[in-house]
């Protein structure tokens, strides 16, 4: 009996390390995901073109906007980086830039 007992009790021990394992790894990438969406989002130049950053990824390419055809000011602005809060802010101004 007294061997059934402890059995029973470290089975239990074990699901309930498992379970906490699981749980700790699974809040390890909600925080990961978290931490990437506060990233802020960057039109940035890229060639002779304009890329889209969030953080250090390069989201979006626009080829069809050529830096060589935008004023000085904004290639300045471009070769800086323009920062948003949003991509949305981003792809909006991008149309700025498209014509």
């Amino acid at each position: 009996m007294e061997k059934s007992l402890q059995r029973k009790i470290c089975i239990a021990a074990l699901a309930i390390t498992v379970s906490l394992a699981g749980i700790i790894i699974a809040c390890g990438f909600v925080a990961r995901d978290q931490k990437n969406s506060h990233e802020k989002w960057v039109l940035l130049s890229y060639g002779n073109n304009v890329a889209l950053y969030n953080g250090n990824e390069i989201i979006e390419v626009y080829g069809n906007i050529v830096l060589d055809t935008l004023p000085a000011e904004d290639k300045r602005l471009l070769d800086n980086g323009i920062v948003f809060q949003t991509r949305d802010e981003a792809v909006s101004a991008i149309e700025d830039f498209d014509g």
